[in-house]
């Protein structure tokens, strides 16, 4: 359907009654301009007028970009405001960096609310928490002193080969848990996830000091391996994402005798640009931009009861931790560090990306896998940078016969 530009003005206004916008509008002190070109007439509308002495933020592009945007399922790049930013050249967003960082999380939910009003889509709000009773949780000492402890949620067949599962920059282990519920991963394995050091339920390590932090490799590894260690898991099978798949690729290389194969999802090559310093600022609120961060990367097909809950747990990160995460993700990490080093031989390795990821992008991931002689790559067609979280049940036919081919080839 193609929308004309009175049929968006529309849409906007109708959409600022949706609750949750209203909710995040008044916490949004920026002026917010949104602007359509049609064959050269421009047409202008103030969606909010932001608080005295606020900055201006204004949105623009042309006729086609925005009926792009408003599809019932738009195509990679159009998804959102932050894809846009990064994959839209014939789109604008002009304003001071502090200002566009406090009226992202508004203009990303209004976004969202204009695409389900001109399609009249009534959201799917609710997720699948069954999964919940199939998990238990509890305190493990990663030190032989117990100084230091971590969080770890465990569950599937104790007699069966470990999958050790690694969450994503700046969230915990509560992104595995769709993965968790499945009744073939339960069956086959023994399921382990834990919270890093200063992550979800997991304490600070001794020394680092509240919301300032840095994650480095050398940390990460050693966070991994004494995890291992202290859950006397010998050796285990990978399923990594993000950030945990980016270290993946370091385990593989540097340590590969104390793993069977790893299956990543949304693998980077390098990903520069991802930081902000407006995650953890005085002036923005780090726990709404981080999930409108993060927000901005989910796929437009995933349900949103299910988007809503990646978002979520990004909300609960304390300040400072998931920049300090892309630290490492963003600014350290280069898979070329690593790709010549992984014998495929020795731990099987497949990767799997969405197409409407724009950080770990497909071609990023297939430029890994082309490094890895005998690695596997899959490009997944509406998946975001989160599938486990965004759509669990729907990843599972695409990483299933992986993990059984790992499975197949481990003496017990």
């Amino acid at each position: 359907m193609i929308f004309s530009v009175s049929q968006l003005e529309k849409a906007i206004l109708s959409a600022l009654k949706v609750p949750e916008v209203m909710e995040d509008s008044i916490r949004c002190p920026v002026s917010v301009d949104w602007q359509v070109i049609d064959q050269d007439k421009h047409s202008a509308v103030n969606v909010w007028r932001g608080q005295d002495g606020g900055g201006c933020i204004t949105l623009r592009a042309n006729i086609e970009i925005w009926n792009q945007v408003f599809k019932t399922v738009p195509s990679p790049g159009y998804q959102s405001l932050g894809a846009l930013r990064r994959q839209c050249a014939e789109f604008s967003l002009e304003g001071d960096p502090i200002s566009i960082a406090q009226s992202l999380p508004f203009v990303e939910r209004l976004i969202e609310a204009c695409r389900y009003k001109l399609n009249n889509i009534k959201p799917e709000t609710s997720w699948d928490k069954t999964a919940l009773a199939h998990i238990t949780g509890k305190y493990i000492s990663i030190s032989e002193d117990d100084t230091e402890w971590v969080y770890s949620e465990q569950g599937g067949n104790v007699s069966a080969p470990t999958l050790l599962m690694l969450h994503t920059a700046g969230a915990d282990s509560r992104q595995w848990h769709g993965l968790m519920g499945s009744s073939e991963l339960r069956s086959n394995w023994h399921l382990h996830a834990f919270d890093l050091p200063a992550h979800g339920r997991s304490p600070l390590p001794n020394g680092a000091t509240n919301w300032n932090w840095r994650l480095t490799e050398s940390e990460y590894t050693k966070w991994i391996l004494s995890y291992m260690d202290a859950a006397h898991l010998e050796k285990t099978t990978l399923l990594g994402c993000s950030m945990g798949s980016a270290i993946s690729l370091s385990l593989l290389a540097k340590h590969a005798d104390r793993f069977h194969g790893a299956v990543l999802l949304e693998v980077p090559y390098c990903s520069p640009g991802r930081r902000s310093v407006y995650l953890n600022h005085s002036q923005v609120h780090g726990a709404r931009l981080s999930a409108a961060w993060v927000g901005s990367l989910l796929s437009p097909t995933s349900s949103k009861g299910y988007r809503d809950q990646a978002a979520w747990i990004y909300s609960q990160g304390a300040p400072g931790i998931y920049d300090g995460d892309l630290g490492f993700y963003s600014d350290d990490f280069n898979a070329k560090d690593h790709t010549a080093s992984i014998d495929t031989e020795r731990t099987p390795l497949w990767l799997f990306t969405g197409n409407y990821d724009y950080s770990a992008t497909p071609a990023d991931s297939a430029k890994v896998a082309g490094e890895i002689k005998g690695s596997h790559f899959k490009e997944l067609h509406g998946f975001g940078h989160f599938p486990m979280v965004e759509s669990p049940a729907e990843l599972m036919p695409h990483i299933l016969p992986a993990l059984s081919a790992i499975l197949s080839n481990i003496k017990i």
